[in-house]
């Protein structure tokens, strides 16, 4: 595995690097589907991730300056899904880097590849300036080189491959003894008027999934109650990891994605939803710690969570000094699972 060694002042942390994957573009135009994305940013590893590398590339075929430009709208696409589905990391944490024309690429093609003009081919590519290998490639076997490379090879190089970064430091502290966060779904009375239904979210992810956790019980309850023809209101929440700035967007998306399920899915008239945005969800992280967390520095981090005059920043800012953030990143692992959700409830 590959590893990246980061200095900052005095201190050394260990990175290494974990999976990728690649999104393919046409046209300028991601493909809709990023499901390998999101599953990458959302795995079991989701908690480590201290940072993302994306390299976006553009096939050699057009003017320069366009492929150029495209190269960089599919890394500036990219970025802005990973700080959609990953809002936990800064601007400094994503790193890009934008390939105009992927020669590269064409050459690895070629040296795969069995064609009869392969070795004529890759002597033009990897020898000639870049300013003529296009037009010398589209006069190699009468142009059946050019139109074959059109065809085969350069689709795969319009993409953006999207690798995580690993802390190895993180995976520590998760692994340090602490009850196991539970995915069991809520359903409880409101103010004997009705029922609230939690819908779970994977982290930093804003659709609904039935398949997580326990979310198709809670889904099949909801089915349930739809047919009474009641008015429903959601309200959405985020953990606390990441910006307060990106913690609202996502709580606000999360919300907005349930309302589109109800509708689309559950054939829910528009006008039976109320939606309410909470944002990151501070009481809710207090009384899991309160319920279910007996780690390091327990009684200190309820301290800071219970104290309503410190503002959100300053309450993650406090934990952080306790140990080097080792008790926040241990938090985040096992106590703010439940806290990534939308309430359906039924009024």
């Amino acid at each position: 595995m590959a590893v990246a060694l980061l200095l900052t002042a005095g201190a050394m942390s260990v990175w290494a690097a974990g999976e990728s994957t690649t999104v393919r573009f046409r046209f300028g135009k991601a493909e809709a589907d990023l499901s390998k994305l999101e599953a990458l940013l959302a795995g079991a590893d989701s908690s480590r991730i201290v940072g993302v590398e994306v390299r976006a590339s553009s096939s050699p075929d057009g003017p320069y300056w366009v492929n150029k430009t495209l190269a960089q709208d599919r890394a500036s696409y990219i970025i802005n899904k990973v700080k959609e589905l990953c809002p936990s990391l800064g601007d400094d944490a994503i790193k890009s880097t934008v390939v105009a024309e992927d020669w590269a690429g064409v050459a690895g093609w070629l040296r795969r590849s069995g064609k009869a003009w392969k070795d004529e081919a890759l002597k033009i590519v990897t020898e000639s300036e870049a300013s003529t290998r296009e037009e010398k490639l589209q006069d190699l076997y009468a142009g059946e080189a050019w139109d074959e490379m059109m065809r085969s090879a350069f689709p795969a190089l319009r993409s953006a491959k999207v690798t995580v970064i690993l802390s190895d430091d993180g995976k520590k502290a998760a692994e340090e003894p602490a009850p196991k966060a539970t995915l069991e779904v809520k359903v409880e009375q409101v103010q004997s008027s009705g029922s609230s239904i939690d819908i779970l979210f994977p982290a930093g992810i804003r659709y609904v999934r039935p398949e997580y956790a326990d979310n198709s019980l809670a889904i099949d309850l909801l089915k349930a109650v739809v047919k009474d023809n009641k008015p429903l209101t959601i309200r959405s929440y985020s953990s606390p990891e990441g910006s307060p700035t990106a913690n609202a967007t996502l709580a606000k998306n999360r919300a907005e994605c349930m309302r589109q399920y109800l509708v689309a899915e559950l054939g829910v008239p528009a006008d039976r939803i109320t939606v309410e945005s909470c944002g990151e969800d501070w009481a809710g992280l207090a009384g899991e710690v309160e319920k279910n967390y007996n780690g390091a520095n327990r009684d200190e981090v309820l301290v800071v969570l219970s104290d309503e005059a410190l503002s959100g920043p300053q309450k993650k800012a406090a934990v952080r000094a306790l140990d080097g953030g080792a008790t926040w990143q241990q938090l985040i692992a096992t106590q703010m699972t439940k806290l990534r959700k939308v309430v359906v409830s039924v009024e």
